[in-house]
């Protein structure tokens, strides 16, 4: 039951920060307060897995690298048949993403969102679980639950027919990165990726959207 609530913690604070609040600021203090305080309320917080190695410097930058072409790449060809810019554009505003703000908004998408996810779904959680299992398990399950909440925020930003087109890459970045915690035994590289995937999500927005 504990596991349980652990991998749908993120989820539930999503959505109700997103659908019962309606309020993005208090959707990041509920959200990101979880992934922080969890590890740190369980006295499991990964301090021994952010070592690097450069085989996972390697591979952080590379796969951040693909993925950063993938999103932005991606959208830069497809924006017009995923995207509804101009609705995009309302939400945003709707949300208070205008201004000061909108500086906020891109840093925590470089700097706070790719390593409170790391630290909770490749340190955190792979952990409790890799203890119990195998690494297979590991990876798929931290990569779903992971996934799960993202649902949620690609419900509000695209047209609802194109949500599992917009999720897929998302399992498999979850995927890849377990496989690179496994293979590593560190978070750091999982990071690096992580922060430069979200690049690509941030361009996507200076460059597409605003």
């Amino acid at each position: 039951m504990k596991m349980m609530l652990l991998l749908i913690g993120p989820t539930i604070m999503m959505y109700i920060g997103l659908y019962v609040i309606e309020n993005v600021a208090a959707t990041f203090m509920l959200f990101y307060g979880w992934l922080l305080g969890a590890p740190l309320l369980g006295k499991a917080f990964p301090k021994e897995r952010m070592r690097l190695s450069k085989q996972g410097l390697l591979l952080g930058i590379t796969s951040g690298g693909v993925f950063f072409i993938f999103i932005f790449g991606g959208m830069i060809w497809l924006h017009e048949y995923l995207l509804d810019v101009e609705s995009l554009r309302e939400l945003l505003v709707d949300w208070g993403f205008i201004g000061p703000a909108e500086i906020l908004l891109v840093l925590v998408l470089l700097l706070l969102n790719p390593v409170l996810e790391e630290v909770y779904w490749r340190g955190y959680m792979f952990e409790k679980i890799r203890t119990k299992g195998s690494a297979a398990n590991a990876i798929i399950v931290t990569a779903a639950f992971y996934t799960l909440y993202h649902v949620l925020t690609v419900m509000q930003l695209f047209e609802v027919a194109y949500t599992l087109v917009a999720v897929i890459p998302v399992l498999i970045a979850g995927l890849f990165w377990g496989y690179i915690r496994e293979r590593t035994g560190s978070i750091t590289a999982t990071i690096i990726g992580h922060g430069l995937g979200d690049l690509g999500i941030v361009c996507v927005y200076w460059f597409i959207v605003r």
